[in-house]
């Protein structure tokens, strides 16, 4: 994998995490009344959780920022949904593929 691909991977899942972030501590604002320093304070250590960020984030985008549910399911899951997509098609090719005998 070259540098730049590199860099837009890093620079594509910095910007996720900063926007999963900043939903979780919209949802934390939204349902607890809490002021956004002390919400962003309570959305660090949950947005460190690998599935219950990731949850968070998605209750926070519904709740705090009034997006759909399929919107929000998008924008935190589309890295699962890829993989499984690529996962899914390669073991599709694999099972399409011409047996050699042996």
């Amino acid at each position: 994998m070259g540098v730049w691909m590199q860099k837009l991977a890093f620079g594509v899942f910095l910007a996720m995490g900063v926007t999963n972030l900043l939903a979780v501590q919209a949802g934390l604002m939204q349902t607890l009344g809490l002021p956004w320093l002390v919400a962003l304070l309570l959305a660090v250590p949950v947005f460190y959780l690998r599935y219950v960020g990731s949850v968070a984030g998605i209750l926070g985008a519904v709740v705090g920022w009034h997006w759909s549910l399929p919107a929000a399911v998008v924008l935190f899951a589309w890295p699962a949904i890829l993989y499984a997509l690529l996962r899914g098609g390669s073991e599709l090719l694999t099972l399409a593929a011409p047996r050699r005998a042996a």
